[in-house]
């Protein structure tokens, strides 16, 4: 037992060094020196007896050991975190570190003021806040929640849904006085949108009218993965846009923006909390989890999601 302490350490060193890309990025992480991340990995190889990793002096690169080794070492992280969540669990104080991802215009409508209260709740707890336009790995980057508006959730994830979200047309005064009214989906077409890179709200836009569906190939020639930027630009009088409701509110309350197609719906999509699937989760996992659903159970922020 006494060759395998330093094995642990030398295989969680390895597995930090694939994540990260570099020996730095995974000395930064262990808190230790690039030597001696350098030094683990090599000392784990002569143990091995493989290579693990190719090294270049700009570049890293698993070998085909490398690949079968790490898919091991996340099996070890994970069965240490799992340790770890149960003797957390026991303890009912909430302290630690919460590791949190969303889009980035959900995150600044929300989670400010949504983390902050439960911060206050517990003053111990720690909580660090990624905004990404594209869906982080929540297993691999050890995210404990996600937030996430989609249709399709992953299965692999637990998901509670927190709201149904609606988007919502709008252009600026100043942009509608050039184009002439838009009373009709159809009326798009040849009108200069501004349009999102994400899929779901591509140049195909759907709207809903008596149980009837209406899609129309809508273009443009101003493309953004950010709805933030998109409803700048709008305010701007650069073209019509399809936006979600709640970020779109505030300009449209103060005359900036003008919602368009009020007679028409748009397809809804469920704003979901989504998070891994634990054996024990620690405690304060659940009192997020248990905050963020009662949170949104407010009528007053219900509706804003449309």
């Amino acid at each position: 037992m006494e060759t395998m302490t330093p094995r642990f350490a030398q295989s969680i060193c390895f597995l930090t060094v694939a994540d990260t890309g570099s020996f730095t990025g995974a000395a930064d992480v262990l808190g230790c020196s690039k030597a001696q991340a350098s030094k683990r990995v090599s000392a784990l190889e002569r143990a091995l007896g493989v290579q693990l990793l190719m090294r270049t002096t700009r570049t890293l690169a698993l070998t085909e050991a490398g690949r079968a080794y790490l898919e091991h070492c996340r099996r070890l992280r994970e069965a240490l975190a799992d340790g770890e969540r149960a003797v957390s669990a026991v303890s009912q104080e909430i302290s630690g570190m919460l590791r949190v991802t969303a889009p980035p215009s959900f995150g600044e409508a929300f989670l400010r003021e949504l983390l902050m209260a439960f911060q206050a709740r517990h003053p111990q707890l720690r909580i660090a806040l990624d905004l990404s336009v594209e869906h982080q790995d929540l297993l691999s980057k050890a995210f404990d929640f996600a937030f996430r508006a989609t249709r399709i959730p992953d299965e692999s994830l637990v998901s509670r849904t927190l709201a149904l979200g609606s988007d919502v047309v709008v252009a600026s005064p100043s942009f509608l006085e050039t184009c002439g009214e838009l009373r009709t989906p159809e009326d798009l077409v040849g009108v200069a949108c501004l349009l999102s890179a994400h899929p779901r709200h591509a140049t195909e836009w759907v709207f809903m009218r008596g149980g009837e569906a209406i899609v129309v190939d809508v273009s443009g020639r101003f493309v953004v993965n950010h709805f933030g930027v998109l409803r700048d630009a709008a305010i701007a009088g650069a073209g019509v846009a399809k936006l979600p409701a709640y970020l779109a509110a505030d300009a449209i309350a103060r005359g900036a923006l003008v919602r368009l197609l009020r007679d028409y719906d748009t397809e809804p999509t469920p704003l979901c909390l989504v998070y891994p699937q634990r054996r024990f989760m620690p405690h304060r996992n659940r009192a997020f989890r248990d905050f963020v659903q009662d949170w949104f159970a407010d009528p007053a922020r219900v509706r804003i999601f449309g």
